[in-house]
């Protein structure tokens, strides 16, 4: 049976069949210009964050080897499926602020010989815990989870209380071959022959803030000490401490003063990645994670679209010193941060409520990242589970998909594909938010290919009411036939729990086929993929 005829067998009998039929009336249109020329959408822009904080490992991903929930030599084994299933590109560990305070040696060895250690972020985990670190989660537990899942790792290096020999030993640990030097068969000692093969490093975390407080020249100083003198062990993706991208004016003068000094010295820095963070932050609201009107739900998307902004005026800058582009965006933090949510379970830090909002603010962050395919090169959302904008929640044996989960399962048919340029007709929302007016557009949109498939995802943020939204192909091709499925909810804060676990998931969608157009009815606060097979 070849594609074609698969993919008609699979939407036989099923709302989400498009035949050729009457043209629907459209309130947009989305043109979408196919081009095998097009950049691809990097995998890694759909990548995660884990780091040692409430109960993201412990209890979230890590819970014991001894366990009587179903593990995967102490990893939680829905989780690893989860992932899996998702096709995660990357995960990032381990931190954020606590990476600043961790020693790679710490977590490897026996367990029961490693040693239980306190650092400033140690009161951010677990009661349980007494606020020390056991590091039964290490190096090649974590290696182990990349490993289930199919993750690239990403790991962070401790800038502000490591050293550059203590980096250069971890890479050589990772990576040496066997029997090339000590550091290697250590590692085989410790139950990993084969070298992990890691490329992704990130130098420092947010050393404008808790990774330092230091200025973008001495960091940049620092920076260079780090990356100098490399082990000779593949070829390591470094990426460097970029803009805090949230605070007023994108922090463009952070990526300014940092590309300054890196012109300084012999030679230029070796930077494949600039790190920014944007968190859609409301800790200086009432806003709470469990709970919208119109005026917050608008006002968490509108704050959110401001990544867009960030991501163009650091790019100036970057493009002033880097005009060939060797240095791509690596948003390695990203997501909405509330100052209030609903307690998840005792001791999760930062845990929150993910809700129907938080999946439509995705979906929107997501087609702006596929729209900037040649600026981003990965992002990673914060965090992966139990903390912020999770995918997942779980405590003991106890576990859900959040709807955030969802629009990451919708939104994988991008992953490595090409993007196909949209242009986006319809009208602005002209709405009210928390301190007045705001306008946002009408319709969120990105689309993509890989062979014939045209994938084209769509959200409408309007609380109020749907809209009819008309797909057309430019170029020679035709769509002949597709199927889709959408998110959406009554309720503006419908919420995945533990005793309702289903309560928001996709369903299919219908579809009209018309010439060289697909038309759909997008529901009020509603994301949808289509993917439309061209001839």
């Amino acid at each position: 049976m070849n594609r074609r005829s698969m993919l008609k067998a699979a939407c036989a009998g099923v709302a989400a069949l498009a035949a050729p039929r009457r043209t629907l009336a459209a309130d947009a249109q989305v043109e979408v210009s196919p081009s095998p020329a097009g950049a691809e959408i990097s995998p890694h822009i759909y990548g995660h964050f884990i780091e040692h904080l409430g109960g993201v490992i412990y209890d979230g991903i890590w819970v014991g080897q001894d366990s009587k929930i179903a593990n995967a030599g102490g990893i939680r084994k829905q989780f690893a499926d989860d992932m899996k299933q998702l096709g995660a590109p990357n995960l990032r560990w381990p931190g954020g602020c606590f990476a600043d305070g961790y020693h790679w040696r710490d977590g490897i060895g026996p367990a029961a010989k490693r040693p239980r250690t306190a650092t400033y972020w140690g009161r951010q985990l677990p009661p349980a815990l007494n606020g020390g670190e056991p590091n039964w989660f290490g190096l090649h537990e974590f290696m182990r989870l990349c490993r289930l899942t199919g993750a690239a790792p990403y790991l962070a290096a401790n800038l502000a209380s490591g050293s550059p020999q203590e980096f250069h030993d971890w890479i050589t640990y990772c990576n040496a071959p066997a029997g090339s030097v000590s550091l290697a068969d250590e590692r085989a000692a410790n139950g990993d022959r084969e070298p992990f093969n890691v490329q992704y490093w990130g130098i420092g975390n947010e050393v404008w803030g808790c990774g330092g407080n230091i200025n973008p020249g001495d960091y940049m100083s620092m920076y260079r000490l780090f990356s100098s003198q490399m082990p000779p062990y593949g070829q390591p993706y470094l990426v460097a401490c970029g803009p805090r991208g949230h605070s007023p004016g994108s922090d463009v003068a952070w990526t300014t003063a940092l590309f300054e000094s890196m012109q300084g010295g012999r030679g230029r820095a070796r930077l494949s990645g600039l790190s920014m963070h944007f968190y859609t932050d409301f800790r200086p609201t009432s806003v709470s994670s469990g709970e919208s009107t119109p005026q917050q739900w608008y006002a968490v998307l509108k704050e959110g679209l401001r990544i867009e902004t960030a991501i163009l005026d650091n790019w100036a800058v970057m493009s002033k010193y880097d005009p060939s582009h060797r240095t791509r965006f690596v948003i390695d933090e990203w997501g909405v941060w509330y100052s209030r949510s609903p307690q998840i379970a005792p001791g999760f830090n930062l845990a929150q409520v993910v809700t129907l909002r938080d999946a439509v603010h995705t979906a929107m962050h997501f087609d702006i990242f596929n729209r900037h395919a040649d600026k981003v090169f990965m992002a990673n959302v914060a965090q992966t589970i139990n903390c912020l904008h999770s995918l997942f929640l779980a405590h003991e044996d106890r576990y859900v998909r959040t709807p955030v989960y969802h629009i990451f399962e919708m939104y994988k048919p991008h992953m490595g594909a090409k993007l196909a340029p949209a242009k986006i007709q319809a009208a602005d929302l002209n709405v009210a938010v928390l301190n007045g007016q705001a306008t946002l557009p009408g319709l969120s949109a990105s689309a993509s290919t890989r062979g014939d498939l045209l994938t084209v995802t769509l959200t409408n943020p309007s609380v109020d009411a749907g809209v009819t939204v008309r797909v057309r192909v430019a170029g020679s091709m035709r769509p002949s036939e597709g199927r889709g499925t959408v998110l959406t909810h009554a309720a503006m804060n419908a919420a995945n729990t533990f005793d309702q676990p289903d309560e928001v998931k996709p369903a299919p969608i219908g579809i009209t086929i018309s010439g060289d157009a697909a038309t759909v009815t997008l529901p009020k606060q509603s994301v949808a993929a289509l993917q439309l097979r061209l001839a």
